[in-house]
Order: C-alpha cells, then structure tokens, then sequence
C-alpha cells in the first residue's frame, strides 16, 4: 500500500512521459514490496500524485535552476521493505528518471526519498490498515512477510 509523489517543475515533462514515470515507478515500489506487479488488488492499492511546482520556486543551492531534480517520495508501512528492497528500489527509481528525465551534467537529476509509516499509522476511511493485512490485501506470500 504505498504513497508515491513526485514534485516536478511545471511542463517538466510531457504528458505521456509523465504516465511513463508514474507507471514505471509504481511498478518498481510492488516489485520492492514483493507483490506481483499484474495483481488487480496490488495496483488498486498504488496511490501516486504528481504535483508540479513554477519553475522559479525550486531551489539547490540557494538559486532557482531553470532545470530542477524531480523529487520522488515514497511511503511504504513499516516492514514493507528491508534494506536489499530500498537499496534496489533507489537503484531502479534512478534509472526510471535516466531513462526519461535523462542525465543532469555535473548534479543529480532526482532526489528520492523513502518514508515508513510505524505500525498502525497507516489508515483511512475510518479504520487503522495493518502490515499484515496490507500485504494479504495486495497478494504477497506469506513467506515475505
């Protein structure tokens, strides 16, 4: 059950690049999840926001860049990814934006940013959701569990 957004420059990409990477993206944060990638339930559970910013109000350094980095934040529930996952998720969100954003000469093209929610801090309508039954929810094995 991941939260993913992504804050990019306004007009920084084209709209099917835009779905590209929301799609890509996902796909990459189920993978690391361990669940299977073509389960209905799984996507269905694969929230993603893409919010875009003016240009001018992107800083590094100090200075607005007519070319700022993509920031991608994605929240997962406590548990929901070991170290290997998060390290491989970095690996495979990075070559996602190189692939489309392309390389950014001397300074990175994205910052990415992995949050975990504690145990029993994730919810909504109106009910507290649980690793456990997140993970039987998007059809991971029991085995990763």
């Amino acid at each position: 059950m991941p939260l993913i957004q992504v804050t990019a420059k306004q007009d920084a990409l084209t709209n099917r690049e835009r779905d590209d990477l929301m799609s890509r993206v996902s796909n990459a944060v189920l993978k690391s999840e361990g669940a299977p990638i073509e389960d209905a339930g799984a996507q269905s559970l694969v929230w993603a926001y893409y919010n875009e910013l003016p240009a001018s109000s992107i800083y590094v350094g100090g200075e607005a860049l007519q070319d700022p980095p993509l920031r991608i934040d994605v929240t997962t529930p406590a548990g929901a990814l070991n170290d290997t996952a998060r390290t491989t998720l970095a690996a495979d969100i990075g070559m996602i934006v190189d692939e489309i954003v392309g390389q950014f000469d001397g300074r990175l093209n994205q910052w990415t940013m992995l949050y975990e929610l504690d145990e029993g801090s994730w919810s909504g309508n109106g009910q507290v959701f649980r690793l456990a039954d997140i993970q039987a929810a998007m059809s991971i094995p029991a085995s990763q569990h």
